[in-house]
């Protein structure tokens, strides 16, 4: 390592000490997260995207439970007949919500001594790393979420790149917990978009599958700020829609694209690693994402013999849907394009 890349580097664990409330040369050893800086790491990842800042992502105390929504689920309004029946609340926070528990995710990250060689010239490089650290830990938390079906003891990136295996994600707690709202069939075992298609063997255009979508959701259970999350081969087939991009500044924060035309009568968007052939009908804040608190650890450390930087990072997260019965989607596996919508 360089003489100027040391004293970055140095610069780095001043910075990440400074970050986390440690001291400096605890940076290199195994050290938890107190709870306030973790709150404010978890902030700052989901600061860095757009997308993750319309869920709800929040620390929880327990290893497992349901999750709960901050409101009343269905009808509040009633009138009980006194004389005979005691009066009966409605819960407020569900119950009906999926299960879920927090598994151990790691987000380590090896810096080899030539790129940081490279990136040691800048002053601010500190602040550039653990940018884009929280970038790609924002990715992949989103990536999990559409993606995982499973907790593997180790996990195998080769064969799931997505992250399948690291995490039971959102469609597939829709498909175990409320399958009636998964669909998987619309005709022949797959679910057609085709411009000739009939009713009865699929759908004539992309309108229709989000206006069925959203057609399972019940009226009572609809917050007014349901939207369509559609996969981008769909989207890139149908010409006729037009999108911008969509995020708060900088520009790097801008991973939604929102149509400026709707499908099915809501607004619909692109999010980054939503499956290219999906479709998911919900209020973006009924995707929850949890970290459990005091359990995200961190240790940067120094690797000579293999001419790198490890920074190790974990946390232990879980997935949820707050309501089962205000979400709805299509099986990406099931979707038959054959013509543009």
């Amino acid at each position: 390592m360089k003489t100027n890349t040391r004293l970055s580097y140095n610069l780095l664990l001043a910075a990440m000490a400074t970050s986390y409330g440690a001291v400096a040369g605890d940076t290199t050893k195994n050290f938890t997260v107190e709870v306030p800086m973790e709150s404010k790491l978890n902030d700052a990842i989901q600061e860095s995207s757009a997308f993750l800042q319309l869920i709800t992502m929040a620390g929880v105390t327990d290893g497992k439970g349901q999750a709960l929504e901050l409101g009343v689920n269905g009808l509040l309004a009633k009138r009980t007949d006194t004389s005979s029946t005691d009066r009966t609340p409605t819960m407020f926070g569900g119950p009906s919500g999926s299960q879920w528990e927090t598994i151990l995710t790691e987000f380590d990250v090896g810096i080899p001594y030539q790129v940081l060689d490279q990136f040691a010239r800048y002053p601010d490089f500190a602040q550039r790393y653990m940018q884009a650290v929280y970038k790609a830990i924002a990715l992949d938390r989103i990536g999990i979420g559409f993606h995982g079906t499973s907790a593997a003891t180790a996990t195998n990136p080769g064969s799931n790149a997505l992250g399948q295996d690291v995490n039971v994600g959102w469609l597939e707690l829709l498909k175990t917990g409320n399958s009636t709202n998964y669909m998987a069939d619309a005709g022949g075992g797959v679910v057609s978009i085709h411009a000739d298609n009939t009713s009865a063997q699929g759908y004539k255009s992309l309108d229709g599958l989000v206006a069925d979508l959203f057609g399972a959701i019940p009226v009572e259970y609809r917050t007014g700020n349901e939207v369509a999350i559609i996969g981008s081969t769909l989207l890139a087939a149908d010409s006729n829609k037009v999108y911008n991009d969509h995020g708060n500044t900088p520009s790097e924060k801008k991973d939604i694209s929102i149509m400026l035309n709707s499908y099915g009568g809501l607004q619909s968007m692109q999010v980054p690693r939503f499956p290219d052939t999906g479709v998911l009908v919900t209020d973006p804040a009924n995707l929850h994402l949890y970290f459990q608190e005091g359990r995200t650890r961190r240790q940067t450390e120094e690797e000579s013999k293999r001419n790198r930087v490890v920074d190790y990072i974990s946390s232990n997260d879980a997935y949820a849907i707050g309501n089962l019965k205000a979400m709805a989607a299509v099986d990406p596996s099931k979707v038959q394009l054959t013509q543009p919508v």
